[in-house]
């Protein structure tokens, strides 16, 4: 699967955690099963998913919106999967919206880097993007985050290589 992360921030963040965060989505990717993503194979087109690192006001505003909970998130999924049309030159995926000052404020908590905790997070919500549930069931949230830690931990075996 081709994919196109497209990545929006205000203030810019370095291309490093640009990277980061766009290694996060493709080993993601690839790690989720081809019957989950089987109808993205059949696609002749591009494959974009949309990340946004946003402040708190918007994220608050978000997470109010959507989920009815006054108060920010760390990440936000939109899945457009549901909607998908055949053979478009470009098909999107879906929208992930990040909160950079929730994001550092949990590195810090949880004693990780900064790119460490934005991986994380893009893992996470890819993960939503995708159908992934943990808030379901005790069962999915065992599938979910046992798919995560495999995932996040390859992307720390791979720094370790480079």
């Amino acid at each position: 699967m081709r994919v196109t992360v497209t990545l929006s921030s205000s203030p810019p963040i370095s291309r490093f955690y640009a990277h980061r965060i766009r290694q996060a989505i493709r080993l993601t990717l690839s790690h989720i099963p081809k019957t989950v993503t089987h109808p993205l194979r059949k696609q002749k087109g591009r494959l974009i998913i949309s990340v946004a690192l946003v402040g708190i006001p918007m994220m608050r505003k978000l997470n109010r919106t959507y989920r009815k909970k006054d108060k920010p998130t760390d990440v936000l999924s939109f899945s457009r999967l549901d909607d998908l049309l055949p053979n478009q030159p470009q098909i999107e995926i879906g929208d992930l919206i990040i909160c950079l000052p929730v994001a550092k404020r949990q590195a810090r908590e949880y004693q990780e880097t900064l790119g460490r905790e934005l991986e994380r997070l893009t893992v996470h919500g890819t993960l939503h993007l995708f159908g992934y549930d943990h808030e379901k069931s005790k069962k999915e949230e065992c599938i979910m985050f046992r798919l995560q830690d495999k995932i996040l931990h390859k992307l720390s075996s791979k720094h370790l290589k480079t």
